[in-house]
C-alpha cells in the first residue's frame, strides 16, 4: 500500500490526507461539515496560548498580590490567618512584623523561593508549551491528554459546535469518520490489487466522501 493510498479523502477538498483531526492540504477541520474551522497557525496557538496569555496571568498576578500584600501588611495577617487566628511575628522581638518585613516575607522570600524551584524543576510547561511545533494538528500535550483541540474561527464557531454539546459530537460525528475511512482504506486496497477498475474505484470512493 503506497503513503497516498493510507490516508483518507478530505471531504472539503477531496484530497487524499493523513488520519487526522485537520487536512494536511486544506487545513480544514475534518469533523466540520461547514468547511470553516481551520487548524491554528503556530503564532497564533504559541502566542495566543503561551506568551499573551502568560502576559495576562503575570498582570493579574502582580495586582493580586499588591492588593494581597496591603492587606496583610496592615495586621501581619494573610485573610487565612486572620479567619485562623494566626498572626506573623518577628522571631527577634516578638511583635507583629511591620509591612516592610512582610512585604520583603511574602515577595522576597516566599515567591522567589517559589519561583526559583519552579525554573529549576518545572520544564513541563516549556516542553508543553513548544510541543505545538512539532504536533501535525497543533495539539499541546495538555490538549492530548485532554482530548481537546484548538481550531481558528474568525467568524465564531458555526452553530451545530456553538450549540451542541460533547456527547452528541462524538456520537454523531467520530464513529461515521472511523467507519468511512476503514472503508476508503479497504477501497482502495481492492483497487491497487485491481478488483475495482479506475472508475469503479474513483465511483465508491466519490459516494464514501459524501458520508462524511
Amino acid at each position: 500500500m503506497t503513503a497516498a493510498s493510507a490516508g483518507i479523502t478530505c471531504p472539503h477538498c477531496n484530497a487524499r490526507t493523513q488520519q487526522a483531526l485537520f487536512c494536511q492540504v486544506c487545513g480544514l477541520f475534518m469533523a466540520d461539515r461547514t468547511g470553516t474551522l481551520q487548524r491554528v497557525t503556530y503564532n497564533r496557538r504559541f502566542f495566543g496560548d503561551s506568551l499573551l496569555e502568560g502576559v495576562l496571568v503575570l498582570v493579574t498576578l502582580v495586582v493580586g498580590w499588591l492588593i494581597w500584600l496591603a492587606f496583610t501588611a496592615q495586621t501581619s495577617q494573610t485573610p487565612a490567618k486572620r479567619i485562623l487566628g494566626v498572626y506573623v511575628l518577628d522571631a527577634a522581638t516578638g511583635v507583629p512584623v511591620s509591612a516592610g518585613k512582610m512585604w520583603m516575607r511574602e515577595v522576597l522570600v516566599k515567591w522567589l523561593l517559589v519561583t526559583l524551584i519552579n525554573a529549576v524543576i518545572g520544564v513541563a510547561g516549556l516542553i508543553d508549551a513548544l510541543w505545538v511545533f512539532f504536533d501535525k494538528d497543533r495539539q499541546a500535550l495538555h490538549d492530548k491528554v485532554a482530548s481537546t483541540v484548538v481550531v481558528y474561527a474568525p467568524a465564531g464557531l458555526p452553530e451545530e459546535f456553538a450549540a451542541a454539546s460533547p456527547q452528541p459530537i462524538a456520537r454523531q460525528v467520530t464513529p461515521p469518520m472511523k467507519d468511512v475511512a476503514e472503508q476508503l482504506r479497504e477501497l482502495a486496497r481492492l483497487h491497487e490489487q485491481g478488483i475495482l477498475t479506475d472508475e469503479e474505484y474513483e465511483q465508491k470512493r466519490s459516494e464514501l466522501a459524501g458520508k462524511l
